[in-house]
C-alpha cells in the first residue's frame, strides 16, 4: 500500500524507470562534453622546439662569461623557468609542443626561435646565448 501511494505521488513512474531516465540524461550530457573535448583536441597544432639547443647555447654563453658558481646557478634556474613558462604559453595558445630531438620525421613547424625570443623577453638582462 505504501508503494502504491508513492507511485501515485511520482505520477505512476517506478523507481527503476526514473533511474533509467536519469542515467540516459547523464549519458547524453557526458557524450556532449566528451565530443566537445575531442573536437578541441583536433584543433591543436603540433609544433617542435629544440629545447636542448636553447639550453645548450645559454649554458655555453654562461660558461664563457666566468661568473661565480652561485650566480651562474641562479641565472640557469631563472632561464629554465623562463623556458618552461614560454612552452606553457604555447600550450595555452593551442599548440602541442614536441621536443624536436624526439621527433623522427615530419613537417611540424619549428618554434625554437619564437621560444628563444620569448625567453629573452622574460629574462630581460640576460645575454643572447646564440652561437
Amino acid at each position: 500500500m505504501a508503494t502504491n501511494t508513492l507511485r501515485v505521488r511520482m505520477g505512476g513512474v517506478t523507481w527503476t524507470t526514473a533511474a533509467i531516465g536519469v542515467s540516459m540524461v547523464g549519458s547524453a550530457l557526458w557524450g556532449i562534453w566528451a565530443t566537445d573535448k575531442l573536437l578541441a583536441l583536433e584543433k591543436r597544432e603540433l609544433v617542435t622546439v629544440q629545447l636542448s639547443r636553447i639550453m645548450g647555447d645559454f649554458i655555453e654563453a654562461e660558461a664563457r662569461v666566468g661568473r661565480p658558481p652561485d650566480e651562474t646557478k641562479m641565472r640557469v634556474q631563472a632561464y629554465l623557468q623562463a623556458v618552461e613558462a614560454s612552452v606553457e604559453q604555447l600550450g595555452r595558445q593551442g599548440h602541442t609542443v614536441l621536443v624536436a630531438e624526439a621527433v623522427v620525421a615530419g613537417s611540424t613547424p619549428d618554434l625554437t626561435e619564437d621560444v628563444r625570443a620569448d625567453v629573452a623577453r622574460r629574462v630581460g638582462t640576460m645575454p643572447d646565448a646564440r652561437r
